[in-house]
């Protein structure tokens, strides 16, 4: 069974990625919708879409870690 950490840090980082995959989406399609001088509409949104993704695996890859960790197994 999971440890209480592990559990809230995989809640948070799917949360953060759901959160973060919708708007990079929509500002990818923005951006190749949009004229010329309209695209960085669309890049703003996809790059302010990527932050909370990008926090969001890295707290997913964190509680890999912690399990790794609790299962008393070397690293190396």
């Amino acid at each position: 069974m999971a440890s209480r950490t592990e559990r809230k840090l995989s809640g948070s980082g799917v949360r953060l990625v759901m959160i973060g995959a919708p708007l990079v989406v929509i500002g990818i399609v923005l951006a190749l919708v949009l004229d010329h001088n309209a695209v960085g509409i669309g890049v703003a949104l996809a790059v302010l879409g990527a932050i909370p993704v990008v926090v969001g695996i890295v707290t997913l890859l964190t509680a890999g870690v912690e399990r790794h960790a609790r299962k008393d197994r070397p690293f190396a």
